[in-house]
């Protein structure tokens, strides 16, 4: 008879059947009437005492189970999901799983020691890696070159990857470097002295960053002795007598007051006088005006205005005007003119005499309102092209009109002769077909139909984002299934997980197994063809073929299996006559014991 083995907290280990060895734990367990049972008891006495010593982890570990990893030279104990150091530290590279709150970790990279919080690391020390030098805070006592008088100085050193760049004083003394030298330094100042800055001044780039809330002196002048370049901001009026003030390096720019009333704006040196507006800093600077030698200009040609709609010049005066008039007269005209107005070939346009506009070949662009006498040869813009009207409202049948898009931007028409590169349906041929009421108003429109991802009626398959087309039924031979088994439904006493051993038996029609009884098949997840389908209710059973099971107990790869407790199934050891399927796979140490059968 097999007996089983229960562990100390009685939760049933495993059944060991006669004459065999279980391996379900890293112990080889004897079964009764095994022979040669000696060497396997007492190589598992050798390795309780050893602690199971060796570079890798025991394979089938259970809670609170001891290993001596020789690796590292540490105990080690099992939690239930890891093998954990029994002392000391976990010594790794980068931050290992599984700690609990407490538990230290050495960086062997960084060589610093970390505490586990339950969710990070705190860093125990050395502030900073070894591997990057010494970056530290550190008390010094130095002495200074007047040793008696002075006596010891206790100083900080702000030390950055071993380079000191910084003392903190509280007295001013010069180092005595013959005692205590500190490279770069030799006046100590009261305060934080920065290296390489004897004199007061650093003499390379180790510089003071950042904003500080006053300075004593720049340069040696006080702060408001001095103005800001580029952004001055005097508390009051800035006054210049009248002889002005000059700019440029060779006074290029005066401005100045002559004869006590008269404002000079000098250009010195004979150049342009530039007005500049920089509407956005280097991208966008305009010149709206140059002035030069003889004349102002715009800074750019046909860019700029002079006056605007609301603000205009009162008169403006001139001998001649040269240049073309573009755009809307929207004021009246006054004054006379006299002369004809030329065209550039020297053709008259506007006949001062005769007052008549235009003459035989001449142009006129534009709109015109009014009555046109005379005659016209061609127009630019008319209603009727060739007497064909390209009205929008002319309806799609009426033949010998321009097609005209409507106010969707669409063109109507009864049909389109050319290529398309998309369209929105598709004429589907009935022809054969049989007539179904969808299709029985006699509509040629009922012939269009649009393609979609859903399983709508009367619609065309189109495959969705992963390449499935979805439909209700498909009527057809399918050359290859997707799962990989034979299911049939049956009513159960409960709803049971996938992978359930089930018997008849219940309430209903099936339910979960027991040991030894004659089972019928696996609850299935994903079945091949599905038979009796319509049941209402019900759980789909696999009758043959591979599927997942709930496994009791240590199985092998080719073992026979019988129904075993609680809905999984067993291990066969001996003749059976309720064997039902055969294991694919072993248990091993697999977390629940799901592993692949064939039921039979």
């Amino acid at each position: 008879m097999a007996y089983e083995v229960n562990k100390f907290n009685n939760v049933f280990l495993t059944s060991v059947a006669d004459g065999t060895i279980d391996t379900t734990t890293d112990l080889r367990l004897v079964g009764k009437n095994y022979a040669g049972y000696g060497e396997v008891q007492n190589e598992n006495f050798v390795h309780l005492l050893e602690n199971f010593a060796n570079t890798t982890a025991p394979p089938k570990a259970i809670t609170g189970q001891i290993w001596f990893d020789t690796a590292v030279k540490k105990l080690k104990f099992y939690d239930g999901a890891k093998f954990k150091t029994a002392g000391g530290a976990e010594a790794s590279a980068s931050a290992p799983s599984g700690l609990s709150v407490g538990d230290f970790w050495w960086d062997t990279a960084a060589k610093q020691l970390y505490t586990y919080t339950g969710t990070d690391f705190t860093l125990i020390g050395p502030i900073a890696s070894p591997n990057l030098g010494t970056s530290i805070i550190s008390p010094a006592v130095v002495y200074g070159t007047l040793t008696t008088a002075e006596g010891p100085h206790t100083i900080l050193k702000v030390i950055a990857d071993n380079k000191t760049i910084a003392v903190i004083s509280k007295t001013a003394f010069t180092l005595d470097n013959s005692k205590n030298a500190i490279d770069d330094f030799t006046v100590i100042k009261k305060g934080i002295t920065l290296v390489k800055s004897q004199t007061g001044v650093s003499t390379d780039d180790f510089t003071f960053w950042g904003t500080a809330s006053n300075a004593a002196k720049l340069g040696g002048f006080t702060a408001d002795q001095y103005i800001k370049t580029g952004e001055s901001a005097f508390i009051s009026e800035v006054s210049f007598g009248d002889p002005g003030f000059q700019v440029g390096d060779g006074n290029d720019l005066r401005i100045r007051v002559e004869n006590g009333t008269d404002v000079i704006v000098e250009n010195r040196l004979g150049n342009d006088i530039t007005f500049r507006i920089t509407v956005e800093d280097v991208i966008d600077e305009r010149d709206i005006a140059i002035i030069k030698r003889t004349g102002v200009e715009p800074g750019v040609s046909n860019a700029y205005t002079l006056g605007s709609i609301t603000n205009r010049w009162s008169n403006v005066y001139s001998t001649a005007f040269n240049g073309a008039l573009t755009g809307a007269v929207t004021g009246n005209t006054t004054g006379v003119h006299k002369g004809n107005i030329i065209a550039d070939d020297s053709t008259v346009l506007i006949n001062a005499t005769t007052k008549q506009i235009g003459f035989a070949g001449a142009n006129i662009v534009g709109t015109l309102t009014g009555s046109v006498t005379g005659s016209a040869s061609t127009a630019v813009n008319a209603n009727q092209l060739t007497n064909l009207d390209p009205s929008a409202t002319v309806p799609v049948t009426a033949i010998s009109t321009i097609a005209v898009r409507n106010s969707s931007g669409n063109i109507l028409a009864n049909q389109f002769v050319g290529i398309a590169d998309k369209v929105d349906r598709t004429f589907i041929d009935r022809t054969n077909a049989i007539v179904d009421p969808a299709w029985a108003d006699g509509t040629v429109s009922t012939q269009y139909r649009t393609a979609r991802l859903t399983a709508t009626a009367y619609s065309i398959a189109a495959r969705d984002v992963s390449g499935n087309i979805t439909a209700n039924i498909f009527n057809g031979t399918a050359t290859a299934a997707r799962y990989a088994d034979l299911a049939e439904k049956y009513l159960a006493d409960k709803e049971y997980e996938a992978g359930t051993v089930v018997i008849i038996g219940g309430e209903k029609e099936v339910t979960a197994s027991d040991v030894n009884t004659r089972a019928i098949g696996v609850v299935s997840a994903d079945p091949a063809f599905m038979m009796n389908k319509d049941l209402e209710g019900g759980i789909y059973v696999a009758l043959k073929g591979r599927v997942p099971c709930k496994a009791y107990g240590s199985v092998a790869k080719g073992d026979r299996l019988i129904a075993g407790p609680g809905g999984t199934a067993m291990a066969a050891h001996g003749n059976y006559a309720n064997v039902f399927a055969v294991a694919l796979e072993s248990t091993g140490t697999r977390t629940g014991n799901i592993i692949e059968v064939l039921v039979l």
